[in-house]
């Protein structure tokens, strides 16, 4: 089958642009006629036809190959496109986990930073603690220097009182001492003055003769007992001594005694005699 073709269009094609431009032309023509103007003429356009064999099984191979291409270019744009859709889901994973991982840094850097306030709040705080620590037991010891010191004052300070009334009190011991043994001494001097004023020497007393009696009396004076303790070897002596303590009777100058000083030095009183002298 043969088919006539002018300009690489078919005869149909051809037909129907020269029908359309008959027509133009006749429009054209009528719309000049109105008119005196001069008429262009309009030089048809010129259409070349060629005559070809049409082979209905290349048309089909051409078809088919056309198809192929098609598809083949389809497929290319497919493949194209999917590649550049894993390549976009690609950079977008690729920008999530940068994004994660630069979320992850950052939340580490972040919990480093907040671990080292941790620690430096913690730092300080011991510090503070150990500061405190420091300061109480500097007080405590400061306190405990200034009780030891007050303490050691308050010894000392006893000390001295205590040396202070043991001095006093050995002071008026020894001052009530001599002024208990002066007042012995006087009260014994009375005693011996009275009965040497009533004692009369025998005539057989020897230089070197001693009696001791002991004398039992009561605070008023007045004598209960007389006993020899000691004798002179001369009955005569004796005798006569012992006669001379009983004449004397009561020695009221003891009355006035003190109590304690009469209980313990005239209660029971020693007197002792002798040829020269009558001291005891």
């Amino acid at each position: 089958m043969k088919m006539i073709v002018y300009n690489g269009y078919p005869l149909s094609v051809f037909v129907a642009v020269t029908m359309h431009s008959l027509v133009l032309a006749g429009l054209l023509y009528l719309q000049t006629s109105r008119t005196p103007d001069v008429l262009d003429i309009v030089q048809p356009a010129i259409v070349k036809a060629i005559l070809i064999n049409e082979n209905p099984q290349l048309r089909n191979e051409e078809l088919l190959e056309q198809q192929r291409l098609i598809r083949l270019d389809d497929q290319r744009q497919a493949q194209a496109a999917e590649q550049r859709r894993q390549q976009t889901e690609e950079e977008q994973q690729r920008r999530q986990q940068a994004e994660a991982q630069r979320q992850k840094e950052q939340e580490r850097e972040q919990e480093v930073q907040q671990q080292e306030e941790r620690q430096a709040v913690a730092r300080r705080e011991q510090q503070e603690k150990e500061r405190r620590e420091a300061q109480l037991l500097r007080k405590q010891r400061e306190e405990q220097e200034q009780r030891q010191r007050e303490e050691q004052r308050q010894r000392e300070l006893a000390a001295e009182q205590q040396r202070q009334r043991e001095a006093a009190s050995n002071s008026a011991a020894v001052e009530v001492a001599r002024t208990e043994y002066e007042l012995v001494q006087s009260y014994s001097s009375i005693v011996h003055d009275l009965v040497q004023q009533n004692w009369s020497r025998p005539p057989s007393a020897r230089n070197g003769m001693t009696a001791v009696f002991r004398i039992r009396m009561v605070p008023t004076g007045d004598v209960l007992d007389v006993a020899i303790v000691k004798s002179s070897g001369d009955p005569a002596f004796d005798s006569a001594a012992e006669r001379a303590i009983h004449r004397s009777g009561t020695f009221r100058e003891l009355q006035g005694m003190p109590t304690n000083i009469f209980n313990e030095n005239f209660r029971t009183f020693l007197l002792t005699f002798r040829p020269e002298d009558l001291l005891n």
